[in-house]
């Protein structure tokens, strides 16, 4: 007990400092992936979640530079079940303090948010997303070019039919554990779950070689 009291005494000022340098690494900006968003919404008619994507991913090039952010690759897609929910995702980027991807389900699914060291940031693109907090009686409903912010530590019930632009930023590594459980609890889907460890890894390790933390 008294080195489990002094190791919390070390690690925990560590941990804090370091937390509160986060900040400084991230690159991209909430407020401006709503507008492009919008922007490509508007440009490639909504509903259009192809067309849109396309778009989008073009401009977030534009904004953000090729180094950062991945073109849209039909082979880079895969499934994520987390949370008890399903769909399929892309990554844009990947990086220690932050990821960027495409997520959705053009059939609809329904989970748990999962409680994260990260600030998420669900921006639509297409379809609808409803969420839901203890307490709430009537959900809340996000539609194209609406975003919604779940906090860091935060928690909620949703369901997702359509596809969303989603922006995570906090310790990144600490949100995969919650992002494979599903694999050994209910999938037992180890191709895709190899799938989603090397894509992650290699670009989490190439953002590194152009020292994006």
């Amino acid at each position: 007990m008294r080195t489990l009291f002094l190791l919390g005494l070390i690690f925990v000022p560590i941990f804090l400092v370091l937390d509160s340098l986060l900040p400084k690494f991230y690159i991209f900006d909430p407020v401006k992936l709503q507008e492009l968003s919008k922007a490509s919404i508007a440009a490639a008619g909504q509903g259009n979640a192809t067309t849109i994507m396309h778009h989008l991913v073009d401009a977030l090039q534009k904004e953000y530079g090729i180094k950062h952010v991945n073109a849209l690759e039909t082979d880079k897609w895969f499934f994520n079940n987390a949370g008890g929910a399903m769909g399929s995702m892309i990554i844009l980027h990947a990086s220690i303090t932050e990821y960027l991807i495409l997520f959705g389900t053009p059939l609809g699914t329904e989970g748990h948010s999962g409680v994260h060291l990260a600030h998420d940031y669900f921006t639509i693109l297409s379809g609808e997303q409803r969420c839901f907090e203890p307490g709430q009686i009537e959900p809340t409903i996000y539609r194209p070019g609406d975003q919604n912010h779940l906090a860091r530590y935060g928690a909620t019930q949703y369901t997702l039919n359509g596809w969303a632009l989603e922006l995570a930023q906090g310790w990144i590594p600490s949100m995969l554990p919650f992002g494979f459980a599903d694999t050994f609890t209910s999938t037992l889907d180890f191709a895709n779950l190899w799938k989603t460890v090397y894509l992650t890894g290699v670009n989490i390790v190439n953002q590194l070689m152009v020292g994006k933390f």
